[in-house]
């Protein structure tokens, strides 16, 4: 006897076709669900991360599990504790809890920094909260690059002493460092600081003689950024480093300053007052030309002089000492008195009758049109009639009227075919449309 057929074979029901739309909307589930980004390797999802803030960067370990610990790879991390800030909760409280998230991030974060930035209020520099923080980035960490900035939510306020213990900031790793509105008591915290190659101090109360010994505890330095606000006048800054290539001071009040440095190239003073009878003894034999001029002190009926004076040596055929000499005067949000220029030698001559000066607009002519400062007058010396590129320099100077009063064009003893073009080169100069009417070409 045979079985009746079952009614509910495939065989018998009937095909259920879906439409093209429910198969559209199928297609695009299944597209929906595949993580393409997740599956990129963890290089490539670092250059992601490095668009975002670091909190953002941090809240991605919720993604997924694959994004958990890709943060922990960063290199960098920066913490702004103004941007986390609530106006309609308690500033003690806030302050402390955003702190501890700060603390837990560091801990968490796995492998070195090659640089860390924390905007902080004053209560971390009181509570041991920053010292754990520098100690966690400098001697865990390996932070190479290390900016501390401290603020005050409510109203500007004085500057905070930074009580840190000896050897702090002495980590072979560690080579670059800046901190902001401090006041240093004492230079301890620098002891052996060696590994420094560049030190910015912004906004930074100390005496002179403390911060002399940071300078000397740092001699390895190549760059030295000070904006110094002194307790007292009393006393001489003294700058004494054979590795320093660039200096920046500004100063409220001085007594005396002295600047020792064989290599230095870049020489930057802003607002600096000085007294009547102070010396300023300048002993940098790529800047030894400048030095009378640079000091001169124009005496009128003031007790104080301000200072707004920068002086280079520049070589226009390296194109990274070019494009230092531009941020430099990029940085000049203010007026110069004096820019002075010192073109190194870089025994490249063109030969005699040789064509170099009729074009203008040439590559590094053109990179210094959109810098935007101005200056009393400009000193140029060991100018070169042959060479294309400092001829486009001080011709942007001219022509940008960039320049208030003077441009001066100094030579030492030159061969009688480099004197001819330097006449015929600030021939051209004087002959071409000025930016500034009453601008003064002189040679010397």
């Amino acid at each position: 006897m045979s079985l009746p057929q079952n009614p509910f074979t495939s065989s018998t029901i009937p095909s259920m076709k879906k439409s093209p739309s429910l198969e559209k909307e199928d297609n695009l589930m299944q597209i929906e669900n595949v993580d393409r980004i997740g599956e990129l390797p963890d290089d490539m999802l670092l250059k992601i991360l490095k668009n975002l803030s670091t909190e953002k960067a941090v809240q991605t370990s919720l993604l997924s599990k694959r994004w958990e610990g890709v943060w922990k790879q960063m290199h960098y991390l920066f913490f702004n504790m103004k941007n986390a800030l609530k106006v309609e909760l308690p500033l003690a409280e806030q302050s402390h809890f955003i702190a501890q998230l700060i603390t837990k991030v560091i801990n968490n974060h796995s492998g070195n920094l090659e640089h860390c930035k924390i905007l902080h209020m004053t209560p971390q520099t009181q509570d041991g909260t920053l010292e754990t923080w520098i100690r966690s980035l400098i001697h865990v960490k390996h932070t190479k690059y290390l900016e501390l900035k401290r603020f005050r939510a409510n109203r500007p306020g004085r500057a905070r002493v930074l009580h840190l213990p000896p050897n702090i900031f002495s980590h072979p790793m560690l080579t670059s460092l800046l901190l902001s509105r401090y006041q240093f008591e004492s230079a301890h915290a620098f002891n052996n600081c060696n590994n420094l190659i560049i030190l910015k101090l912004f906004k930074i109360k100390v005496e002179v003689d403390v911060l002399n010994t940071v300078i000397e505890s740092c001699p390895s330095l190549k760059m030295l950024v000070l904006e110094i606000f002194q307790n007292s006048r009393t006393g001489c800054l003294k700058i004494h480093n054979n590795h320093l290539k660039f200096v920046h001071l500004t100063c409220t009040e001085i007594d005396n300053v002295e600047v020792s440095a064989a290599l230095l190239d870049i020489l930057s003073i802003h607002n600096v007052k000085l007294s009547r009878g102070i010396n300023i003894v300048l002993d940098a034999p790529r800047l030894l030309q400048f030095s009378q001029r640079l000091w001169k002190v124009h005496q009128k009926n003031y007790f104080m002089v301000v200072f707004a004076t920068l002086a280079v040596n520049v070589d226009m055929m390296n194109p990274k000492e070019v494009y230092m000499l531009k941020q430099v005067l990029d940085a000049w949000a203010r007026d110069l008195q004096i820019l002075q220029i010192f073109f190194k030698d870089n025994d490249i001559d063109k030969k005699e009758g040789e064509s170099s000066i009729d074009g203008i607009q040439n590559k590094w002519g053109n990179c210094f049109l959109d810098v935007d400062f101005r200056v009393r007058s400009v000193y140029l010396y060991n100018f070169n009639g042959l060479d294309e590129d400092q001829f486009a320099l001080a011709a942007s100077f001219v022509i940008q009227g960039k320049m208030m009063e003077s441009l001066t064009i100094e030579t030492s003893s030159l061969p009688a075919y480099k004197t001819l073009a330097i006449d015929t080169a600030v021939a051209k100069l004087m002959k071409l449309p000025k930016g500034n009417k009453n601008l003064n070409v002189k040679y010397i």
